[in-house]
């Protein structure tokens, strides 16, 4: 288990549960993503317990672009499902966050198209998506910093470490993401396939030719149908595709008001995590130890 380093900003600060910032030691490349975790409080008082996890990508929106700027990163989704339980747990009623944008974009909502999107950061998420997300769930928060879209080598390596260095459910990881983050679930699942227990694409889009790959894999997509930075058609094709191949638990959520910005609704949905709690692995069980890479192609970054 590596030890957790300073993100350089107080947005990620929390009293109530167990959300760190960490440099991604083993990698496939000479480098890695820094990332966040955030532990169920009842981890450390419960010894023997797996737990599922949740991998979550962010949009390119969030990425971090200059030093300590990794605040981008958990404004929407997961982490700011985290970061509302801890305020709710310190008495908000109606948790929420308050975390500016990125100092580059001057101001402008990086996921605004053409019809004028509001930054939907602050909007309040329940207490009920909150318990459910931060007490039942580890989560894994990687922070891009190079570049544009999810390398899905660098992401297996960085949840072999998770496996092996936290009592993770392997037969219950689970991985979800919006914009780029829906892109790279896709992806991810494609490079892995027997690896998750669910996918969560929002406003994302794959590779429709090699859907039929992760036909058996529960999936919940969501797409707003007033989205013009990234047409509902990409999710569609996808969801074609996976029918037509048999795809036994496909969900898709249309929404009709939605522009770019989908996950609001999405992660705000309590239904969604009681969907996700309940998923598991198809043909759970036997020696499998939940790593992928092999040894000899694992570098060490730190």
């Amino acid at each position: 288990m590596t030890t957790p380093k300073d993100p350089g900003h107080p947005y990620a600060q929390t009293s109530n549960i167990v959300f760190n910032f960490y440099d991604q030691p083993t990698s496939t490349a000479p480098f890695g993503y820094e990332h966040y975790i955030s532990l169920p409080p009842a981890y450390s008082t419960s010894p023997d317990k797996p737990w599922p996890l949740i991998l979550y990508l962010h949009g390119a929106g969030e990425s971090q672009r200059a030093k300590n700027e990794s605040y981008a990163s958990i404004r929407h989704g997961v982490p700011k499902i985290i970061l509302c339980y801890d305020n709710h747990k310190s008495g908000m009623s109606t948790p929420s966050i308050d975390i500016p944008l990125a100092p580059r974009l001057r101001g402008r909502n990086p996921n605004k198209g053409k019809s004028g999107d509001a930054d939907l950061s602050s909007t309040p998420v329940s207490a009920e998506v909150c318990r459910i997300v931060a007490e039942e769930f580890i989560t894994v928060t990687p922070s891009l910093n190079m570049g544009y879209g999810w390398n899905h080598s660098i992401l297996t390596a960085l949840l072999d470490h998770i496996v092996q260095s936290y009592r993770v459910d392997i037969d219950r990881i689970h991985v979800t993401g919006f914009s780029m983050g829906g892109y790279g679930t896709w992806d991810l699942a494609l490079s892995t396939p027997n690896r998750f227990a669910s996918l969560m694409p929002i406003c994302g889009g794959g590779d429709a030719i090699r859907a039929k790959n992760i036909k058996h894999v529960p999936q919940w997509v969501h797409h707003g149908e007033r989205d013009d930075i990234i047409p509902i058609s990409a999710s569609e094709k996808m969801v074609k595709a996976l029918q037509e191949a048999g795809a036994a638990d496909v969900r898709f959520s249309r929404y009709e008001e939605a522009a770019h910005d989908s996950w609001t609704r999405a992660y705000g949905d309590v239904e969604v995590w009681r969907w996700l709690l309940g998923q598991k692995r198809e043909g759970a069980g036997g020696e499998d130890d939940g790593v992928v890479v092999p040894e000899e192609d694992i570098v060490r970054v730190t």
